[in-house]
C-alpha cells in the first residue's frame, strides 16, 4: 500500500490545487479570514471608542448599545474575549483601530496570515516507487508477535451463554434472580409447573409410589410372611408375647426361692 494514500487519502489533487491558489493569491490574509474581518469592520461603525488618555494611545473604552468594553491594543485584549479566542479583532477593537487609523489586518494572529499558510504547503510530496521495488534490510529489527500466556485451569471450549439466550452450555451459567422484581418484568423467577402425581402401586392420584401407605402395609405383610417361612414368629406377635414370657419367668424364679 502506498504511504501517501494513507497520509493524504483522496486529497492529493486538492493539495495541488490549494498550493497553486496560494502561489497566485495577493494579500496579507486568506480570502476566508478577510471576508470575516470585513463583516466585523462593518459592525464596528455602531460603536464609539473613547481614549483613556494613556501615553501610547492604546487603551480605549468602547461604548455601545448594550454595554461598554475595554480594549488594549498593545496587549491585543478585549473584555468580550472574541479577539483572544479567534485571533481576529472584534468589533470593539476595530472601532478603536479606526480611531488611530491602523488597519485591522495587521492585528490578526500570525497563524491566520498568508505567510503561515504558505509554510504549510511549502513542502512537496516525495516520490516513492512501488512496493515490489522496495529494498529489504537483512539486519533490521522486525516486530515479533507477543507470546500468549495460557491461564491456569481447564481450557474453555464452549463460549459463555448470555442470560437472554436459550439452552445451556458454556463454562459459566448465568444466575437467575431468585427474587422477582415485577410480575411483568423480564427478571422474574418462575417455579416449574408440575402436574398431578399418580401412584404406580395403587393407581390413586395425589402421591407417588414412595409415599404410598398401601405399599407400606403390603411390604410389612410380605416381611412377616417371609419370617414365618423361615421359622420365626412375626414381628407383631413377638411384641405381644414378649411381656407374657417375662411374667412366667419371674414366677418361676419366685417358686425356686421358696
Amino acid at each position: 500500500m502506498d504511504v501517501r494514500s494513507v497520509v493524504y487519502g483522496d486529497k492529493k489533487e486538492q493539495y495541488k490545487i490549494n498550493k497553486a491558489k496560494l502561489n497566485n493569491h495577493i494579500g496579507v490574509l486568506p480570502s476566508v479570514i478577510k471576508s470575516r474581518l470585513e463583516k466585523v469592520r462593518k459592525e464596528s461603525k455602531n460603536w464609539k471608542p473613547i481614549w483613556t488618555g494613556d501615553n501610547g494611545y492604546k487603551k480605549f473604552e468602547v461604548h455601545g448599545h448594550l454595554t461598554n468594553h475595554v480594549v488594549d491594543l498593545g496587549k491585543r485584549l478585549c473584555t468580550c474575549q472574541f479577539w483572544m479566542l479567534t485571533g481576529i479583532p472584534c468589533v470593539h477593537a476595530c472601532a478603536a483601530l479606526s480611531r488611530v487609523n491602523k488597519p485591522p489586518e495587521d492585528f490578526c494572529h500570525r497563524w491566520l496570515m498568508m505567510e503561515s499558510y504558505r509554510k504549510t504547503y511549502n513542502h512537496h510530496i516525495n516520490l516513492i516507487p512501488g512496493q515490489p521495488l522496495w529494498e529489504y534490510g537483512e539486519e533490521c529489527n522486525r516486530p515479533h508477535a507477543q507470546k500468549i500466556k495460557r491461564k491456569p485451569g481447564k481450557l474453555q471450549i464452549k463460549r459463555r451463554i448470555d442470560a437472554d439466550e436459550k439452552g445451556g452450555g458454556g463454562s459459566k451459567k448465568s444466575k437467575a434472580n431468585p427474587k422477582p422484581q415485577s410480575n411483568n418484568g423480564d427478571n422474574v423467577h418462575l417455579k416449574r409447573q408440575l402436574g398431578t402425581f399418580t401412584c404406580s402401586f395403587c393407581g390413586e392420584k395425589g402421591h407417588t409410589r414412595r409415599g404410598c401407605k398401601k405399599k407400606r402395609v403390603a411390604d410389612a405383610a410380605v416381611a412377616d410372611k417371609k419370617k414365618k417361612n423361615e421359622g420365626g414368629a412375626p414381628a407383631s406377635e413377638q411384641q405381644v408375647e414378649q411381656p407374657q414370657d417375662d411374667g412366667n419367668q419371674d414366677d418361676r424364679e419366685n417358686n425356686a426361692c421358696v
